[in-house]
Order: structure tokens, then C-alpha cells, then sequence
């Protein structure tokens, strides 16, 4: 049965919230909360959408509360990437803050430096051309990266008999990657340049392990934890520290 979603609102305790459902081949009403995106509630076709809000309301004065903790959590972050492409925007890079500077030159590039991120261009004061040379920059970084810990993870797969996977990138909105087993294709967040390669490594070991345990079984992170024994601090400085959306 395929994922059908839908975007709903609902009142709870006087105050309108949206919410998304999916409707899927699931036994019980599933509500899931996320930084990201929110509320997400998955049920079966066959129950009605009254069920569904009757659910949603039990729970109301926790998913309230759960929602305004991510609303000033959100407030006290730092923005960790750049959202008009101008002089002194902050930009989390491998997991340190630079202070992004934006210089006229011939040339069209990132350099990153000591403390800033460098981007040269010929007209400074075009805000499409210096976003372009900057997201061209951070996607070829990010692939490089990526693409290098993958080859150097892989031997650790080779003996499985596990071809050497297809590797792409885009943005994700709550997922530093995604595995697909039966088509050999690893998929990865665009956000990832931002963490430390330590927790970059992570992710790319925890994807190439879904070739061998396509869940998340004990089976699945003993064998993370045979490659990586500090997996659960790699994990918990990802989700606590490094935005998986933070594009504009």
C-alpha cells in the first residue's frame, strides 16, 4: 500500500495547529513529533478522520507543550547556514562556526580560512549569483566528503558481497540519509557538511549497514558498534547540535 499524505488542521485547547497525516498500512493511530516538521499522525485508510483528531486531543496538552518547546528551542539557535548570502551570516562547517565574508574578485569561489568562509565574485552586490556560487560550493564539498567516507567504509562491506552502492545527495527535511537495499542507492542530506567528520562517518556507516540489517535491530547496532564503539555520542551530537533543515 503506498504513503498517502495530507495536511489538516485541528484545535487543541483553544489554539489551531496543522498537523500532516499519512494514511498507511498500520495496525494503530501513530503520532510522531519532530523539530522539523511538527506533528505527523500515520493511521489506516479505514479509520476515520474523527477517530484520528479524537486521538490527537487526548494528547493535546502534551503535543502543545511539545510544539512550544521546539518554537524556543528554534529561537535560541544560531542559524547554522546562510540565508541572504551576506558579509558576517554564520555558517556551521564541519562542525565550527565561520562568519561568512563576501569579497569582490574575478573569480567566482569559497575559500574557506581561519575563522570565515571567503566567497569571491565579480558582482557582490547580486544576491542570486552570490547564493549560487555558495550552494554550488557546500554541494561539492558535501559529495567530496561523502563520497570519500564512503570509499573508505566500504571495505568494511565488501566482504558481504555488497557491490559498491549508487551515491546521491539532495536535501532532506528530517533524515541525514536514506538506504535502499534492493536498489543498491544511498541517499544523503546536503546538511551533512555541516557536522563534524567523526558524525559524518557515523551516518555513512549506519547507511551501509542497512545493506546488511535492513531495520533497526540489535543486530543492526551491534555491528555499527563493532566499527564505531562511540556511535550513540556521534548520534547525539547530530540531532542536539546540527540542524538537519536549515535552507531557506
Amino acid at each position: 500500500m503506498k504513503t498517502q499524505q495530507e495536511q489538516h488542521e485541528i484545535e487543541l485547547c483553544g489554539e489551531r495547529i496543522s498537523y500532516q497525516l499519512e494514511w498507511k498500512n498500520v495496525k494503530n493511530i501513530n503520532l510522531r513529533m519532530r523539530p522539523e516538521n511538527g506533528l505527523t499522525v500515520s493511521a489506516h485508510p479505514k479509520i476515520s478522520l474523527a477517530q484520528i483528531e479524537a486521538v490527537i486531543r487526548e494528547h493535546g496538552e502534551r503535543i502543545l507543550e511539545t510544539l512550544r518547546q521546539y518554537a524556543a528551542l528554534q529561537e535560541k539557535q544560531q542559524a547554522q547556514y546562510p540565508r541572504q548570502y551576506i558579509e558576517g551570516e554564520p555558517v556551521l562547517y564541519l562542525g565550527k562556526y565561520y562568519t561568512l565574508s563576501v569579497e569582490r574578485s574575478r573569480s567566482a569561489c569559497v575559500h574557506p580560512e581561519k575563522e570565515r568562509l571567503l566567497l569571491l565574485t565579480p558582482d557582490p552586490e547580486n544576491a542570486a549569483k552570490r547564493r549560487q556560487i555558495f550552494d554550488t560550493w557546500w554541494n561539492t564539498q558535501c559529495e567530496k566528503a561523502v563520497r570519500n567516507l564512503c570509499r573508505a567504509v566500504y571495505p568494511i562491506y565488501q566482504p558481504h558481497d555488497i557491490p559498491f552502492p549508487e551515491i546521491r545527495f539532495r536535501q532532506m527535511v528530517s533524515q541525514w540519509g536514506n538506504c535502499r537495499p534492493s536498489r543498491k542507492i544511498l541517499t544523503f542530506n546536503t546538511r551533512l557538511l555541516a557536522a563534524p567528520v567523526r558524525c559524518i562517518e557515523y551516518v555513512v556507516i549506519h547507511e551501509f549497514t542497512h545493506f546488511l540489517y535492513p531495520n533497526h535491530s540489535r543486530a543492526f547496532y551491534d555491528f555499527i558498534a563493532a566499527e564505531l564503539p562511540d556511535w550513540k555520542k556521534l548520534q547525539e551530537t547530530l540531532q542536539k547540535f546540527v540542524q538537519t533543515r536549515d535552507f531557506t
